[in-house]
């Protein structure tokens, strides 16, 4: 995240240093650009997120490593763009029909190869606890579970994959299940006196789509907008910015918030359920709406309320701006693909 890492390695005194900061990335899964209330939505509701932006940063040109899920995600935990971990694409690379094929097909690895170092990794390393609450979407054969990739804690309530509908009307997608043992993760770390790194890694608002039922009804009776009116879709999105809602209010009330770096944002651009214009396309797509992501970072004694940046910023960016935020080096051989010009642009608080 080129903003937060050149701001942490130029203005930050290295006083401000001597307690490493809490850092929680709380990701979504299929989560367009433009779904956001405050992204402009004339259907959606997100008053969290909304508050989020008003409390820290927005940043308008931030983007995933890939338009679908594994791709994504590996770059999101290696801090390495696809060429080099090899997770090209969910499941194989040679799909469509042959006659339309203008490439042949690269050969795609089906999860992220226990010998990258993750981000998990670097930081347990340099002393902090670990955990990932939800989805991990990179052991498969050629990959490994979290538990092996730096995570010490691993909760996932939604075991049966994201496609498979739970019809828990109290916990659609496992979103505040997931949100409770996030939250009991700091808490604990928090007691044994360690600093630590949660993934809230959401399902939603992946397909089957699901919410509660008093969050259905709302949109249901809601007139519906121009560009967004699927009330299913609305209230499964009312309900995870519901779940940021109360993981942000535990971190308050354990109080922790001014020294916790809290960073939202998606795994991919919208999909086809969802327009994203003006963007173009949607998920599996490289245009805007494909890979243009919702994102913004909260850090009360570092980040300014109420700021906004334009410069481009990607999740391989995540990597080099946590280690800094951790006051820790990255680990020897490791590659990390951040972006040249890092040290080029001054911002200050």
């Amino acid at each position: 995240m080129r903003f937060l890492t050149c701001f942490l390695a130029i203005f930050i005194p290295a006083a401000a240093f001597a307690k490493p900061a809490n850092i929680v990335l709380i990701c979504a899964d299929d989560l367009g650009w433009k779904d956001t209330g405050y992204n402009g939505s004339d259907f959606h509701e997100t008053p969290n997120l909304d508050r989020m932006v008003k409390e820290g940063m927005v940043f308008h040109h931030a983007y995933a490593a890939a338009g679908n899920c594994a791709p994504s995600r590996a770059s999101l935990h290696s801090g390495t763009y696809t060429p080099r971990h090899h997770v090209f694409a969910v499941g194989s690379t040679d799909r469509g029909p042959k006659p339309f094929q203008r490439l042949v097909p690269v050969p795609n690895k089906s999860g992220l190869a226990p010998s990258i170092i993750t981000v998990a990794d670097a930081l347990k390393a340099a002393g902090y606890a670990t955990g990932i609450f939800g989805k991990w979407h990179l052991d498969g054969k050629d990959g490994a579970a979290p538990g092996e990739q730096g995570f010490e804690v691993v909760f996932d309530s939604q075991k049966g994959g994201p496609n498979q509908r739970r019809d828990r009307p109290n916990d659609p997608k496992g979103i505040f299940s997931i949100t409770r043992a996030a939250g009991d993760f700091m808490e604990t770390s928090k007691a044994a006196g360690k600093p630590f790194f949660a993934f809230v890694a959401h399902h939603g608002i992946h397909s089957a789509l699901e919410a509660r039922p008093a969050s259905l009804a709302k949109f249901k009776a809601k007139a519906p907008g121009k560009q967004h009116s699927d009330p299913l879709y609305a209230a499964c999105l009312f309900d995870l910015d519901d779940g940021v809602g109360r993981l942000l209010a535990r971190i308050r009330e354990l109080g922790l918030a001014e020294n916790t770096l809290v960073v939202f944002t998606s795994d991919n651009g919208g999909t086809q359920q969802s327009s994203q214009e003006p963007l173009r396309g949607n998920k599996g797509g490289y245009y805007e709406g494909g890979i243009r992501e919702p994102f913004i970072a909260q850090w009360p004694a570092v980040i300014k309320a109420g700021s906004e940046s334009q410069v481009p910023v990607h999740q391989v960016d995540l990597f080099p701006t946590f280690l800094a935020a951790a006051g820790a080096a990255a680990p020897a051989d490791k590659v990390l693909d951040q972006g040249p010009y890092i040290r080029e642009r001054s911002f200050s608080r």
